[in-house]
């Protein structure tokens, strides 16, 4: 990141709104950054209050999607909301959902967010859903079968479906977050490059941080990804009880930098 749109990076972040929000220009967590071999597709961001949350990415000079409900399928076929809203940021290599259930709607992300707000997703990525979740059984045979899902996606000016298939992973991954295993079979849309045109010059995700130590964290043992450029999940030396803290912007500033982070841990955690 260089040139005017660095300088208007550099400027969002200092010029920050003040209400409550998960997102916050951090300095980078103390090292070494242990990688564990596993790569992210998105994490999630889920929240009361979708709308403040976008404005606050937006203000900070992040592109995101305006928020759609998600929608699920009947017996028949028929399309049915699942009372979750979600929006997106996209970069060229993962992204960030900013999401919210409909209070009361029974949705599985209700029991999440009365944990707090926070990242309570963690979607790891997989070039085969069904070989993944194969390997994973043979450690963990409590592991859920896989199960496709979509979403409708805007993409420079046309309406497409985005088709994915993916498996919960035991709840012990992760505490209190929901955690998966995704395998995009229309990366083309999810990752268009008419998405990922931040005004604060964002391009790529470097890693995702995660802090507790290995003892304390259930992560899967998965089959190595192939394909496209994903970020890595990677352990910090953060202290605190087990969770995904937050991640690192790959590319360089005008003040020499080469990395720049963002938390998304709730204030005083």
């Amino acid at each position: 990141m260089t040139g005017p749109r660095a300088h208007a990076f550099l400027h969002a972040l200092v010029h920050r709104t003040g209400h409550h929000s998960m997102i916050a220009r951090a300095p980078i967590p103390p090292g070494p950054h242990a990688q564990t071999g596993l790569a992210v597709d998105h994490v999630g961001v889920v929240v009361h209050d979708l709308a403040r949350e976008i404005g606050t990415w937006r203000e900070l000079g992040f592109s995101v999607s305006d928020p759609v409900p998600l929608m699920g399928a009947d017996t028949a076929g028929r399309p049915v909301p699942l009372g979750q809203s979600s929006a997106h940021v996209v970069f060229e290599n993962g992204y960030v959902e900013l999401s919210s259930p409909v209070p009361g709607s029974g949705n599985h992300l209700e029991r999440y967010l009365a944990a707090g707000e926070g990242v309570r997703i963690l979607v790891l990525a997989a070039s085969d859903a069904a070989a993944a979740r194969d390997a994973m059984a043979t450690a963990r045979p409590d592991c859920a079968a896989t199960r496709p899902a979509s979403r409708a996606i805007r993409v420079a000016g046309r309406d497409e479906i985005a088709r994915f298939v993916w498996f919960p992973l035991p709840v012990d991954v992760v505490p209190d977050v929901l955690s998966a295993v995704v395998e995009h079979r229309t990366p083309e849309f999810v990752f268009h490059p008419s998405l990922v045109d931040h005004p604060n010059g964002a391009r790529r995700i470097a890693r995702f941080l995660v802090r507790g130590e290995a003892g304390a964290l259930a992560l899967p043992a998965l089959p190595r990804f192939a394909g496209r450029d994903v970020p890595e999940l990677a352990r910090c030396g953060l202290a605190g009880p087990p969770a995904l803290t937050g991640f690192v912007l790959a590319g360089a500033a005008d003040d020499g930098r080469d990395e720049i982070y963002f938390s998304l841990l709730p204030p005083a955690s």
